[in-house]
């Protein structure tokens, strides 16, 4: 088959997807359909699994001490950057069992309110306040970005932190210097509003007034933390370190991250194979409504094809060109379902996330692109196998039989 050969039959295979076009649209249509539920299910699955690995890798702490009345547990607080008010007493601090312990750094959490006017961010963040001195999880992140203090009312913004307008930082009535913005973290990092703890508690003490002692469990806010970060010593066991905590009766949660990260992986992979059950039901309906539909086509086109054989077209060509016609309105649709999947999948992760936690991170325009052009490949395999039995029945015809009984068997 030469060159010229293939643009002629390509154009008229691309011309008869022209004359029908109302029945190609209504089949891309099916086929973007089918291919927009296998691209989000693809986004959430890749992208909480790639959010859970990335937040460990660079999380730096191997266990965390949260308060028992945490208002979010740790794999939200890790994987979710939820806004979060949780308080401890900070003699939690003395009864933390040091011997297998290499650093240690206490945390206090506050979050943006909105309701109240009183700031310069439209929506809720999280306010973590460091110990500047003793952090060992933030400040790394800080030294990227060449910040290399953070002074007294001083802010750092994640990356996704947004302020109202420019200039001045308002949180809660209290005016803040911006120190800096950090650079994409991939972590929960990327939705915070970060500052020195002795700031957050000054924050929680002149904003809050006495009716809000429930806050903070009636105590005043300089006694209190919310989360303690653990790095264990090279070599001791991260569990016993864990379960030593536990003995000494600390009246707080202490979760192993490692552990954690297991239990949010699983928690992934059972709701992605339910989404999966979903998505696999609907290629299969999707598969059989194709093949009745485009086998249909075919008997109505015998006679179209008998008289293109009689013309001197081999079987070769007109499988060429009965290929591109289906892989053209398959394509099409796979195309459009990968777009809408991409688009959607922010909603969907957030449906979802009501329902059980789904991790989401940063990702670069790769990554966001991966699973849409997997969706462009399964469309092309779903041309190639519902042109399967029409393929075989123009190979049956002959052109003698367009003479001999006015069409085609």
């Amino acid at each position: 088959m030469d060159y010229t050969c293939i643009m002629n039959i390509y154009k008229l295979g691309f011309y008869n997807v022209l004359r029908r076009r109302n029945k190609a649209v209504l089949i891309s249509l099916l086929s973007a359909v089918t291919i927009c539920i296998f691209v989000i299910i693809f986004t959430l699955y890749f992208s909480s699994n790639k959010a859970v690995d990335i937040v460990s890798d660079r999380m730096g702490a191997d266990i965390i001490i949260l308060p028992n009345n945490a208002d979010k547990d740790a794999k939200e607080l890790m994987y979710s950057g939820s806004p979060v008010m949780g308080f401890m007493d900070k003699s939690v601090l003395d009864e933390i069992p040091k011997e297998n312990i290499s650093q240690y750094s206490a945390q206090f959490f506050l979050r943006t309110l909105t309701q109240y006017g009183c700031c310069t961010f439209p929506v809720s963040y999280r306010v973590l306040g460091i110990d500047y001195d003793s952090d060992f999880l933030v400040k790394p992140w800080l030294e990227k970005n060449h910040i290399t203090s953070l002074g007294e009312k001083e802010v750092i913004l994640g990356v996704n932190v947004m302020p109202d307008e420019e200039g001045s930082i308002e949180i809660m009535d209290q005016v803040f210097e911006l120190a800096g913005t950090l650079m994409p973290t991939e972590t929960a990092l990327d939705d915070t509003i970060i500052m020195n703890i002795n700031d957050s508690i000054w924050l929680a003490d002149v904003f809050f007034d006495a009716d809000a002692g429930d806050y903070f469990l009636k105590q005043k806010p300089e006694e209190l933390i919310s989360a303690v970060m653990i790095k264990v010593k090279d070599g001791a066991d991260v569990e016993k370190v864990v379960m030593d905590i536990k003995k000494s009766k600390i009246d707080a949660q202490v979760i192993s991250l490692s552990q954690q990260k297991m239990e949010v992986k699983e928690t992934i992979k059972n709701v992605s194979e339910i989404l999966m059950i979903f998505a696999g039901s609907t290629f299969l309906i999707t598969l059989i409504a194709l093949f009745g539909i485009f086998n249909v086509m075919a008997s109505q086109r015998e006679k179209e094809m008998g008289y293109l054989r009689a013309m001197g077209y081999k079987k070769s060509e007109l499988t060429f060109m009965y290929t591109i016609e289906v892989l053209t309105i398959i394509v099409l649709g796979g195309v459009v379902g990968s777009l809408m999947g991409i688009s959607l999948s922010g909603y969907m992760y957030d449906m979802v996330n009501k329902i059980v936690l789904m991790p989401q991170g940063a990702f670069t325009l790769a990554d966001r692109l991966l699973p849409g052009l997997l969706g462009i490949m399964l469309s092309i395999v779903i041309g190639v196998l519902v042109s399967i039995i029409p393929v075989v029945k123009i190979n049956k015809n002959e052109p003698k039989d367009v003479f001999t009984s006015g069409g085609v068997r």
